[in-house]
C-alpha cells in the first residue's frame, strides 16, 4: 500500500510546501518510518497502534517482526482464540445489543446464550424433541464450530473481551442444563451473561 501510494499511479494530496499528505495517525507513522530506516521495533506501549497501521499499509515484514513484542503476541493469541468461533465479532455485538435492550428496568442486561460446539442429536427413540427445552429461552444461539474449544471457553472469551472493552460484567456461574429426561438426558444448556450499565 505504501509503495503503491508513491508509485505515480495514484494522485497524492500535498500540502502548501509540496509535501505529500497521508491522513493517518502521525504518532504511529513515525515508528513505521523508523522501522523502514533502521528496522527498529516500536516500544510495547505503541505496538498495537503501529501493528494496525502496518496492516493498513501492507507492511508484512514489520507485522511479522512485531509478533515477538509482548502486547502483539498477546493480541495474536487473542485473535487466534476468537477465530475458533463462528461469527465471533457479530455475536459479541449482538450480545451487547440484547443486554442494552434488557437493561431498561435495572440497568443490568441479562443475556441467555445457547452455545453448542456440536449439534445435539438424541439417540433414544422415545426422546421428545419438542419438549420445553431450556435452550428455547435463549436470546442468542452460537454454534456449531469445528475447533476443540468447548462452550465454556467461548463464554469466557466473550467475557474477557467485554471486560477489556471496559464493560462491567457479572461473570457467569456455570451453565444451566436442560432438565428434560426421557430415555436420555437433553444435552442442551444455557449460559447467563450479565452486563451492568451505569
Amino acid at each position: 500500500m505504501l509503495a503503491a501510494m508513491f508509485s505515480g499511479r495514484h494522485e497524492m494530496q500535498v500540502d502548501s510546501r509540496g509535501a505529500s499528505f497521508i491522513d493517518r495517525n502521525g504518532t504511529y507513522f513515525g515508528y513505521i518510518l523508523e522501522f523502514l530506516r533502521t528496522e527498529t521495533l516500536p516500544p510495547n506501549e505503541y505496538a498495537v497502534g503501529v501493528l494496525m497501521e502496518a496492516r493498513y499499509y501492507g507492511l508484512d515484514e514489520l507485522e511479522d517482526r512485531m509478533a515477538v513484542v509482548p502486547s502483539i503476541s498477546a493480541l495474536i493469541v487473542k485473535e487466534n482464540h476468537r477465530s475458533q468461533f463462528p461469527d465471533y465479532q457479530e455475536n459479541k455485538k449482538r450480545i451487547i445489543q440484547i443486554a442494552m435492550e434488557n437493561a431498561t428496568v435495572s440497568k443490568t442486561g441479562e443475556v441467555l446464550i445457547y452455545a453448542f460446539r456440536t449439534e445435539f442429536v438424541p439417540k433414544s427413540p422415545n426422546f421428545n424433541v419438542n419438549h420445553h427445552c431450556s435452550a428455547d429461552q435463549a436470546h442468542i444461539s452460537i454454534g456449531p464450530w469445528e475447533s476443540i474449544a468447548d462452550e465454556e471457553t467461548l463464554i469466557k472469551c466473550l467475557e474477557s473481551d467485554l471486560i477489556d472493552e471496559h464493560f462491567n460484567i457479572r461473570v457467569h456461574e456455570g451453565k444451566r442444563r436442560c432438565k428434560y429426561f426421557y430415555g436420555q438426558s437433553c444435552q442442551k444448556c444455557l449460559f447467563r451473561m450479565q452486563i451492568i450499565f451505569g
